[in-house]
This record gives structure tokens, sequence and C-alpha cells, in this order.
């Protein structure tokens, strides 16, 4: 797989913010997390595999295959390699794959998705009624957060979900004011308004690199998307090419992006002619190695001047201090503890951090 042309430096870039082969104390931490995780795993996998024996048989031995390679990992950080979060992802997704699990959080996604269709049309309309550009673009901001939240592989965003609290508006309410714990929406906006003000100064090509299904990428990212399309940039929406989690993959925005065309004019011209095209990104985990991305990913790629990497595992647990040629927006709310402590923050902190091309 080819690495992202867009990358300062690839020889020396390493997409692992979080170091777990000579910390002890993260090592455990994250697998605790890995553990703690596996029994929603599980709940999940059994209803989207049919709720049959044969899935409960599949679903158990993926589960303890799993577990016997965490305790490995616990016992010696090398047992699969260089250990990383994304590593464990990785072997996370190959126990299911072994036993035929496709996609454990399919019906989660799916009725997500549907309830947040029904939400859009109003949220649209709030953002397009916004004539102060700076008020827009903070709106379109924290509306980003506010959908981040919509994480099932985190302990408190999970446990959020399945207590039916979990409320779009409501969380867009409740985001931390600024300054948020990395803030860089001053030099963003700087950017954002000269490319109303100077003609050719708007970002001609952005590559989106989304993190989950539901009000992540429907009321969060495609809003912002569209926006980027009215303003003249070609978007690229780069989701998963297999399913990690809740994550978004290309086989459902497609689709998704068809049925927002249906009653959005803009998103209809957008996708029409080309300013938003999904794409599929290479990508099977919550986070991303930008030395491994798709073809399509890689070619889409050239020539791009901004680059926005949305949600905790692609913009702070991988890629936080990556460098690249083009603008490039990192936009995540911490939903983890030690993720919080490394960046010295709290949870449910938010992360705009912006940084200008080298």
């Amino acid at each position: 797989m080819p690495t992202l042309p867009l990358l300062a430096s690839p020889a020396t870039y390493n997409p692992h913010t979080i170091d777990m082969v000579t910390d002890p104390q993260a090592r455990h931490y994250w697998i605790d997390v890995f553990v703690n995780h596996l029994p929603s795993l599980k709940r999940h996998a059994i209803i989207s595999e049919g709720d049959t024996d044969d899935a409960r048989r599949r679903v158990d031995a993926m589960a303890a295959q799993f577990s016997r390679m965490l305790d490995a990992l616990r016992a010696n950080a090398d047992a699969f390699g260089h250990l990383s979060i994304l590593r464990i992802c990785e072997l996370r997704e190959q126990c299911l794959r072994e036993h035929h699990i496709a996609d454990p959080y399919h019906h989660i996604k799916s009725m997500e998705n549907e309830a947040c269709l029904k939400l859009l049309p109003g949220v649209l309309a709030e953002l397009d009624a916004i004539r102060n550009p700076r008020k827009l673009l903070e709106t379109l901001i924290v509306g980003v957060f506010a959908g981040n939240v919509f994480d099932l592989g985190a302990a408190g965003t999970l446990a959020l979900y399945e207590s039916g609290k979990m409320d779009y508006h409501d969380v867009r309410a409740k985001i931390k004011p600024r300054p948020w714990v990395v803030d860089d929406l001053g030099l963003l906006e700087g950017r954002w308004l000269d490319g109303l003000k100077l003609p050719g100064a708007v970002w001609k090509k952005a590559i989106v690199l989304v993190d989950n299904a539901g009000a992540d990428v429907v009321l969060g990212m495609i809003p912002l998307c569209r926006e980027l399309a009215k303003r003249g940039t070609r978007v690229f929406i780069a989701a998963n090419t297999h399913p990690s989690l809740n994550d978004i993959t290309f086989d459902a925005l497609g689709p998704l992006l068809e049925r927002i065309a249906a009653f959005d004019e803009t998103v209809r011209d957008a996708v029409g002619d080309g300013r938003i095209t999904p794409i599929a990104s290479g990508n099977d985990a919550p986070l991303i190695d930008l030395r491994n991305v798709s073809e399509e990913l890689a070619s889409a790629a050239r020539g791009a001047d901004l680059l926005i990497l949305e949600g905790m595992g692609r913009a702070i647990e991988s890629n936080f201090d990556a460098c690249f040629t083009c603008d490039t927006l990192k936009l995540a709310m911490i939903k983890e503890k030690h993720v919080a402590q490394t960046l010295h923050a709290e949870m449910y902190d938010v992360v705009c951090r912006f940084e200008m091309g080298r």
C-alpha cells in the first residue's frame, strides 16, 4: 500500500502518539481498555450476526482468541511485533475476520444513521441562516465535536450511549467553552476568512479522514464538508475500507451521501459535479498509519492543500505530532483518561489543532 503523499517527512513519520513499549503503565492501561471493552463487542457482534447458536459460538471463539493475545501482550510487549494501540486494534480485527464476524456494530450504525438523517435538515437550515463567517466556522467546529461523542470504542461514551443519554443537540450545547485545551480556531479562522476575501485563496482540494457513523459523520463532518464545497473546495471524504467498531465505512458513506443529496440541493450539486467525493482510505482500524493507505486515497491526495483528521484515534492517538506539506486540521473530543493525561486535559475536552503546510 502507498504512503500518503502529504506527509512532510515520510522517513521520520511516526503515527504512534502513545508509547506502549517503554511505558509499562501505559501498556497495562490500554490492555485493560481492550479487555473491558470486550463484553460490549461480544454483545453487539452477536446481534449483528443474527443471534444464532452459530453466531454465539463464533463470537465466543473470537473473544477467547483475542483475550489470549491480550494476555500475551501483558506478559511480553513484543509478542506480536511493535506494540501500539493501532497494533492491538489490528489484532482485534484479525480475530473478528478469522471467525467470520464482518461488522459487529452494523445494526447500531444503521440505526444511528437513520436517526441522524432526520435531524440533518434542521442542522443544515440553522447553519445556512448564519451570516457571520466567524460564527459559522465556530458552529461547524463545535458541531464536529458534538458528533464525535458517538464513539462506541471509548468506555465513557459507550456508557453514555447505552444509558440513552447521547443526544446531539444536548452534547453540542454542553461543549466546553473556549479556550479549548488545544485551540487554534483563531489561526484557522484567519485562513477561512482569507478564502472569502482573496480570489484563489480558498483551499482547492481537501482530504477529510472521517471517524464514526451516526451523529459524527452525518451531523458533524458532512456539514463541514458541505460548507467547504460551497466555498469552491473539492472535498474527498475518506472512510474506512473495512469495518472497525462504529466507524463509517466507504460502502456506507456513498449511499448515505445519496440520501442526503435527495433532500439537500447543496449536497446534490456538490456530489453531482465532484466537489464532494467519497473514497476508501484502505484502513480497517479507528487509528490510521498514513504509510499504508489505499491507491485511491494516495492519488486523490496529490496536490491537496488541506488535510482534516477527525476523531480521537486518527487525530490524537495517531498522527497528533505528524507534520504535513499542506494545511492540516486535527479535530477530536477526548474520551479516554490516558489520552487526557497525555495532553494535560480533562475528559471531554476538545482539540482543534491547525497547522500551516510545510
